[in-house]
């Protein structure tokens, strides 16, 4: 006989989890298959249970976005059971796709990882967080329409705060994806959902949990620690960006963590461009309909686009840049003919440089040496003088101990070595040039150049080359004798990029650089004539934020320039106004309901 829950019929159970059992059902009323997750007993029995049960459905249920299960129904406060009623997924756990499909290459992986982002984005813009994110949360659809969709979206929250087990003893939420704040009791937050989708970044890109221990114990108390191996260790076809977005993930500290999922998914973003992959949501569905051609077809594709990365940095003189991407080339397709070609070219071009660049320091040296004997004072005999000098790298290096030395006695400078002619001599002051060591008579130190960024650089670069990551304070070390670029880099701003020699460097000593804010992006759901104002001044309408956000700037005039509270007016015909304070975010993106005709006020 098959049960029913009012006009939802029970066809079969279909999993099981820590809180509710999940059913294959049938609504009766539409005829449409649905799934039914039914609330166990012990906790539909509590009314905080099952009032909390109530408000997360409605919270849930706001949420429109195809990367996210769609609820359609939920029991009444009243109801003798409590249960939800959601779209019903034909296909598989994503745990259970990595197992039998698997991804092959790390961007690969994280095709699907920009997906479950881009559904945190309009979660968090909702005011909505997981709590629970897992890959058993993540389901693949397979067939006509492939898609990866969320689910489970705030039921972790029907229990207490204070009350992290059920009563079989098992602990609320998965050990391997846990933020460190909520296995110590704290309340989960925004970022507490992009440090669980930074394990299952890690995962999915690397084939192991960060975490993993030999018991739960173990594994929460090397998340509390952030205690994991590097990920390029793991897997060494992760690029360094990718190491860098992935710590940032996984930070102990919710600060040190990127703030928004819309500045991890611009960062993914950036990542699958670097290989080709710049259309990341019509990438997915190819990869979903045909994995294995996908996978087949792909390290050629991205063997190209590095290539022609890694040409561009060479172009534009930034040779580690490029260096960067002819390694992971290298990494992708070990016996590629055409890098190693490259690489041969670059490495002459260096020594070229690198042999002008030591003539050219050989020649001042002799130049200052001269000019210090032709001005010293003749009729001062003085003590012999050393002219010091900073140490050249050892392959360049001469045997002498510096560039300038006491002249020799006369049967010394008149005779030299037995066949050969006498050093020249500087006769000056009692000084004399050894030519074998002038070029380390002028010093060619680095220069440190300390630049503060605010609010932090997630990237620093000098001269296209990565040198920190998520820093607010960054050292750059410049050479002399040429001109550098250093750059930053943040989501929520535009980047920072000033070219200045070792000279200029050694002039400023300390840089402060506040990072110009980006505008924050506002989409507005419902009527697209809804008319939008923010500060009292019309921005666009709803149906323009759907078609591309709106650009909303950042008030100035607070104490944090890149985000503030603002008021948010929404005026849609046949409806009361509506208006929402909100806070915007430089970079961020920010998702608003407009009232409805049937709204009240």
């Amino acid at each position: 006989m098959i049960r029913k829950l009012g006009r939802y019929e029970l066809l079969e159970q279909v999993g099981s989890g820590g809180m509710a059992v999940v059913y294959r059902g049938r609504d009766s009323a539409l005829d449409r298959e649905v799934a039914v997750k039914l609330l166990h007993p012990h906790l539909a029995e509590a009314a905080e249970s099952r009032a909390r049960f109530s408000r997360e459905a409605r919270a849930v249920a706001r949420l429109a976005h195809p990367g996210i299960v769609e609820i359609y129904d939920y029991a009444g406060d009243g109801a003798p059971e409590a249960y939800l009623v959601t779209e019903f997924v034909r296909g598989r756990t994503l745990r259970a796709y990595a197992q039998q499909v698997g991804f092959a290459f790390p961007e690969v992986g994280l095709l699907l990882g920009r997906a479950l982002c881009d559904a945190l984005v309009h979660a968090h813009s909702a005011g909505v967080i997981h709590r629970d994110l897992k890959p058993e949360n993540v389901l693949i659809q397979e067939g006509p329409r492939p898609a990866v969709k969320l689910a489970d979206f705030g039921i972790a929250r029907i229990l207490a705060s204070d009350d992290r087990m059920t009563m079989t003893g098992a602990l609320v939420g998965s050990p391997h994806h846990m933020a460190p704040e909520i296995v110590e009791g704290k309340e989960a937050d925004a970022r507490s959902d992009l440090f669980s989708l930074g394990t299952i970044l890690y995962w999915l890109t690397t084939g192991r949990f960060p975490f993993a221990a030999s018991n739960p114990t173990a594994i929460l108390r090397r998340a509390i620690e952030g205690n994991y191996d590097d990920p390029r260790e793991v897997e060494p076809r992760i690029s360094a960006r990718l190491g860098a977005l992935l710590g940032g993930c996984l930070a102990v500290d919710p600060a040190a963590r990127p703030q928004s999922a819309a500045e991890v998914r611009d960062a993914l973003d950036a990542l699958l461009a670097e290989v080709g992959l710049d259309g990341p949501e019509g990438e997915l569905v190819a990869f979903l309909t045909d994995p294995a051609g996908f996978k087949a077809a792909y390290p050629a594709r991205a063997v190209a686009a590095l290539v022609a990365r890694g040409d561009a940095a060479l172009q534009a003189g930034a040779s580690a840049r490029a260096l960067s991407f002819y390694d992971r080339v290298l990494a992708l397709d070990p016996a590629n003919a055409e890098v190693p070609q490259k690489l041969r070219a670059l490495s002459r071009r260096r020594r070229l440089r690198r042999a002008a660049s030591l003539g050219g320091l050989a020649l001042a040296a002799v130049a200052l040496v001269v000019l210090a004997a032709l001005a010293w004072p003749t009729a001062q005999p003085g003590p012999p003088v050393t002219v010091a000098a900073a140490r050249l790298p050892a392959h360049d290096a001469s045997p002498s101990t510096g560039g300038v030395t006491p002249e020799p006695a006369p049967e010394q400078a008149s005779t030299g070595e037995p066949g050969r002619p006498a050093p020249a001599v500087a006769r000056h002051g009692a000084l004399r040039l050894d030519p074998a060591t002038a070029s380390a008579a002028l010093a060619v130190a680095p220069t440190e150049l300390t630049v503060h960024v605010r609010p932090y650089a997630q990237r620093a670069l000098l001269d296209g080359a990565e040198v920190a990551t998520a820093a607010q304070v960054v050292r750059f070390s410049l050479t002399p004798g040429r001109l550098h670029t250093i750059q930053l880099e943040h989501p929520c701003c535009a980047p920072f990029s000033r070219e200045l020699t070792a000279g200029e460097a050694a002039g400023l000593g300390e840089l402060r650089v506040p990072l110009e804010p980006r505008p924050a992006r506002l989409r507005v759901e419902g009527d697209p004539a809804t008319r939008v104002l923010v500060g009292g001044t019309l921005v666009g309408t709803a149906g323009d934020s759907q078609r591309a956000p709106l650009a909303v700037p950042v008030p100035s005039g607070g104490d944090n320039p890149y985000e503030a509270l603002v008021r948010i007016e929404l005026e849609t015909p046949g409806a009361p106004p509506r208006a929402v304070q909100v806070k915007l975010r430089a970079g961020g993106e920010l998702t608003v309901a407009a009232p409805t005709a049937e709204a009240t006020p």
